[in-house]
């Protein structure tokens, strides 16, 4: 019945998202009308490739002109399309079917169907009767999430239903190989530079990374709660993770794909992606749907992907299932479902995100919420207990006054001018880690103190913040300067 469960999980979730037309004001906008329903969205040079689950349909809009220019014929429920111009293939995966479905790009006629294997999974009834006289359930399975990897011309396709990841070599549009990931898995990242692939698991709550010149899992990252969407940063070498069910994204270092930092948002998050021009991350909630209820709320965030900081958002009349960006013309497109419509937005001349950028211009690193990159690197994962102390005390006790906030800003002024060098250091040199772990525990000892602050008055935390900086004072300052003032009296009197 599990399976059954995560195989409706998905349908529900991939086609039954109700949101509105508008995404953004003013004349920079235009609304492009595909049919029922808009949900997948590819770009391609100066063409933007749109799925239509309840027609059938691939739109594919001019984005100069934001005309709809051809529509490829497709199955009903086609969800996520991958394109492969150097094959000349378009790869799809359809609900409720086991098959990647391969397209001529050139002609866009279909021309095969990818047996993915395991059609149907078979549930056996909790009844008492004998085996022979029991009732079976059969449901079909699907492919969801599907990338390209140019390093070794393979396609990953996600078998989300039993698990496991499909490798479909391109030469010969044939399964070759299955990887088992966590369980079921929605949609696959690939990091070409490492050549190295990353998996969302929504019900085991973590991210699969694979190493795709074995084609083995190397490790399982607990990123949150249903693990959704991502987004890889190549010139900062991270990876951004959005959940179904954590007020979080979570931010992956691909250099030694760890956990390097949460960014706490207002709720469950959904849609993301990059504009890589200036490095800004658009990160929306989730989704009104079928499974998930109404939206959380209906706004969109940015990310400073060079501070991992939230430097503001705005609202929006709802949230869009998925987001693509031409950074370098700085175009937006965001497939709405429930009308068919693609949201086309010029970022260049919307004057909602220009106040967004200036506000990025502006804003220290401290402002809003930031990583704790030494902590982190220290004890191996943002999930250390350690690292999670400091971040409640931060969030819990020190911002929620203003006292607190202020002194937060001033420090994380001077600490994000040094931190990141010395997180890579660590990750670097184990020596040099093991001597900061030495040198910063008996600090976040001290500063625990800080949780006696929690939600509480100004006189309480700038008490308790100036006992802990005495009693840091005194261990690092003081009682070093004590130390060194007897061994020097005794070598004199030596």
């Amino acid at each position: 019945m599990e399976a059954k469960l995560s195989s409706m999980i998905i349908f529900t979730v991939l086609c039954s998202v109700a949101i509105s037309p508008v995404f953004a004001q003013g004349d920079a906008r235009q609304l492009v009308d595909i049919g029922n329903s808009a949900l997948w969205v590819e770009m391609i040079d100066d063409k933007v490739y749109v799925t239509n689950p309840q027609d059938g349909k691939i739109a594919i809009i001019d984005a100069n002109t934001n005309t709809v220019i051809d529509n490829i014929d497709a199955p009903m429920g086609i969800t996520i399309i991958e394109i492969v111009p150097e094959k000349n293939k378009i790869y799809a995966s359809v609900s409720d079917q086991n098959k990647v479905i391969v397209f001529d790009f050139t002609t866009h006629e279909q021309i095969k169907e990818i047996d993915i294997g395991e059609p149907e999974v078979i549930l056996f009834s909790k009844s008492d009767k004998p085996y022979g006289q029991r009732e079976y359930t059969y449901f079909e399975t699907n492919a969801v999430g599907l990338k390209y990897n140019h390093n070794n011309e393979m396609l990953y396709a996600v078998h989300a239903a039993v698990n496991h990841i499909n490798v479909i070599d391109t030469n010969t549009d044939a399964v070759v190989g299955t990887i088992t990931v966590g369980k079921t898995p929605l949609l696959i990242e690939i990091d070409e530079l490492s050549n190295t692939g990353y998996v969302t698991n929504w019900e085991s709550n973590d991210v699969s990374v694979i190493d795709l010149n074995t084609n083995q899992v190397i490790d399982s990252l607990p990123t949150g709660f249903v693990p959704d969407q991502m987004e890889i940063d190549h010139d900062n070498l991270r990876l951004y993770v959005t959940h179904h069910a954590s007020p979080h994204v979570t931010v992956i270092d691909l250099r030694d794909k760890s956990i390097e930092t949460t960014i706490q948002l207002k709720g469950p998050t959904h849609a993301v992606a990059l504009d890589s021009k200036n490095n800004l991350l658009h990160v929306t909630y989730t989704p009104e749907s079928g499974f998930t209820g109404s939206a959380f709320i209906n706004r969109v965030e940015f990310i400073d992907t060079t501070t991992n900081t939230n430097v503001g958002g705005f609202d929006i009349d709802n949230n869009p299932f998925t987001i693509a960006i031409d950074s370098e013309n700085q175009r937006l497109f965001a497939p709405i479902i429930a009308t068919g419509e693609v949201i086309s937005l010029d970022l260049s001349k919307d004057p909602r995100m220009l106040s967004v950028l200036e506000e990025q211009e502006s804003q220290e690193p401290s402002q809003v919420g930031g990583g704790c990159l030494i902590a982190t690197a220290t004890f191996g994962t943002e999930m250390a207990n350690q690292v999670q102390l400091l971040r409640e005390i931060r969030d819990n006790s020190l911002l929620t006054t203003t006292s607190g906030a202020t002194f937060m800003t001033g420090f994380n002024h001077i600490y994000y001018l040094f931190s990141p060098t010395i997180a890579d250091w660590e990750r670097q040199n184990p020596i040099f880690k093991e001597s900061v772990k030495a040198f910063i525990t008996p600090m976040i000892s001290t500063l625990s103190i800080m949780q006696l602050t929690e939600h509480g008055s100004e006189e309480q935390v700038v008490g308790l913040g100036v006992l802990v900086i005495t009693l840091n004072l005194g261990m690092y300052v003081a009682a070093p300067v004590v130390a060194i003032v007897k061994i020097r009296s005794l070598i004199k009197k030596n």
